[in-house]
């Protein structure tokens, strides 16, 4: 397989057909055609097929195709690593995290940053477990950072914990339930999470539950974003299991619910990145910063609670 090969059938895939393909791609439909059926030969695969309307990709056209993009991906990852050492401060830089520990340290971690790549282009994620670990064995982004869940098995990713967090349940400030409830009365309140099909707040919950002879709550709203999430915490009666990354939760706007029942919430925080590839220079910095600054954050809490 021949780099020219594989964008010839990427740029049929995007573009439905032979001649806007060729067209892109500044070639004539013959010499497409060429490179085409070349890959196919060397694959012994159809990997199109064509008709009256276009052409469309075979199941090994479509698993090719991914990979394909993998490779681009990676051979503009490399460019730009070989410009950055070469002193261009250029390229790009995409990762995800975790929300609520994004909301904690990102604003510093990008002022760090800056200092160093100036002109460095960033897209930054809200990111959640399920959704990362795919994001990065297709190269979307370059790393995450985010709860780890014991079960990432993707063949082309690796995981590195970096640091424990608990999680507690909280609610609004004023909750009727006070600062202490039993686990009855918190059973019976509406739960948030942001995910109801397994993983994270779900699992701590379901794990609750069990701990306590229960069935999960028969009112549970799933709402896989941070910011409507918080919004409902901090305007109804509702509650959730939140991480607790500084000494008030959620901006001084809620506050834990303490239950002699709920306890060892803890889960793992660290870093899901591809395991064939390396960060960028731009990439590892951003990784450090994040590093740096969770480590940090970690560390006043127990600074905190050891003044209690």
């Amino acid at each position: 397989m021949k780099l020219h090969q594989l964008r010839a059938l990427d740029a049929v895939a995007r573009l439905g057909g032979i001649r806007a393909a060729a067209r892109e791609m500044g070639l004539t439909q013959p010499a497409l055609t060429k490179a085409l059926r070349e890959l196919e030969d060397a694959n012994q695969l159809k990997l199109l097929v064509r008709g009256h309307r276009g052409a469309s990709l075979t199941d090994a056209g479509a698993r090719l195709v991914v990979h394909g993009r993998a490779i681009f991906r990676e051979l503009e990852a490399a460019q730009i690593e070989m410009l950055q050492m070469a002193g261009d401060k250029g390229g790009h830089v995409s990762f995800g995290i975790s929300p609520m520990l994004g909301q904690v340290i990102i604003p510093e971690a990008y002022r760090a940053f800056r200092t160093r790549f100036p002109n460095v282009r960033l897209r930054m994620h809200e990111a959640f477990t399920r959704e990362t670990i795919a994001w990065v064995a297709d190269g979307t982004i370059d790393f995450a950072v985010v709860l780890l869940l014991g079960s990432e098995t993707s063949a082309n990713i690796t995981t590195q914990p970096w640091f424990d967090v608990d999680h507690k349940v909280v609610g609004r400030l004023g909750h009727p339930l006070g600062s202490r409830a039993s686990f009855v009365d918190l059973h019976a309140q509406e739960w948030l999470i942001t995910n109801a099909s397994g993983g994270g707040q779900f699992d701590l919950l379901t794990r609750l539950c069990a701990e306590n002879g229960m069935a999960l709550p028969e009112r549970i709203i799933e709402i896989p974003s941070l910011n409507l999430l918080q919004t409902m915490l901090h305007n109804t009666d509702a509650v959730a299991i939140s991480p607790i990354l500084t000494p008030e939760p959620s901006g001084n706007k809620a506050q834990i619910i303490e239950c002699d029942a709920v306890h060892g919430l803890r889960r793992q925080f660290g870093l899901i990145r591809k395991a064939d590839s390396q960060l960028g220079a731009a990439a590892e910095a951003m990784r450090d910063e994040v590093f740096r600054l969770s480590h940090q954050i970690m560390q006043n809490l127990r600074v905190q609670d050891a003044k209690k």
